[in-house]
């Protein structure tokens, strides 16, 4: 006959072994955890089951939509005009305008009217008054677009001799009939005057040590909305300068 606490050894085995089995089966996790084997089943280390893994299309996509982003915004904040300006045909309701005696071949939209002409420079008006152009050539400041650039730009800061007051100026780089240019970002007011204005202009050498400039002057208007047509006048005549030539 047994004990009285003999009929509990078998149970006390069992429990026993169970016991063993768990301490060997958390110590297993534990060294697949640490190694970063994940559980079947389960999610990987560090990872949360609730975030989404990208799968190589999500990430592709993510990377295409981050890039064409910044190719986007970046072309919208320092517009470029990389190639040679075109010789062909100028767009419907624009005329080309060649000036020899200044070297250079321009595109002037239709029904603009032409000022007086200067020695160095040819300036045309938009028929309400919104709008001037000028196409220059000269020596004064340099032979580099940085040079002319420098040097106009303090003269536009001299208010007694250019009239121009408040004056807010930006200078990027940029491209120009295939040559490293800059392009002059200006807002101002006339002197005596409140209404807000901006040039925009461009400056790109030419040849026996000239700097030739392109600028559209705009009158802002209410709430700017005159400068949209700007930069479309700017883009346009920037495509159709023809530098260093003599007729059209």
């Amino acid at each position: 006959m047994s004990g009285p606490g003999d009929g509990t050894a078998p149970d006390r085995r069992v429990g026993e072994l169970a016991a063993l089995v768990s301490a060997i089966t958390a110590v297993v996790g534990l060294l697949l955890a640490l190694f970063g084997v994940p559980f079947v089943g389960g999610s990987p280390v560090n990872r949360s089951v609730a975030a989404p893994v990208e799968s190589p299309a999500t990430a592709t996509a993510t990377a295409t939509a981050t890039a064409t982003a910044t190719a986007t915004w970046s072309a919208s904040a320092v517009p470029t005009n990389s190639g040679s300006p075109s010789a062909s045909d100028v767009p419907e309701g624009w005329r080309r305008v060649g000036e020899p005696a200044l070297t250079v071949v321009f595109a002037v939209p239709d029904g603009w009217v032409r000022r007086p002409a200067g020695a160095i420079q040819s300036t045309w008006r938009s028929p309400d008054g919104t709008h001037e152009m000028s196409v220059k050539r000269d020596t004064s400041y340099g032979a580099t677009p940085r040079e002319a650039s420098v040097g106009q730009l303090a003269w536009y800061r001299d208010t007694t001799a250019s009239s121009m007051a408040a004056l807010k100026a930006v200078t990027h780089t940029t491209r120009q009939n295939g040559k490293d240019a800059l392009w002059l970002e200006i807002d101002y007011h006339w002197a005596g005057q409140t209404e807000p204005r901006k040039r925009v202009e461009v400056f790109v050498a030419g040849s026996a040590g000239h700097v030739y400039q392109l600028l559209f002057d705009t009158a802002a208007g209410p709430g700017n909305r005159n400068l949209a047509t700007q930069r479309e006048l700017f883009a346009t005549a920037r495509a159709h300068l023809l530098i260093d030539r003599n007729a059209p």
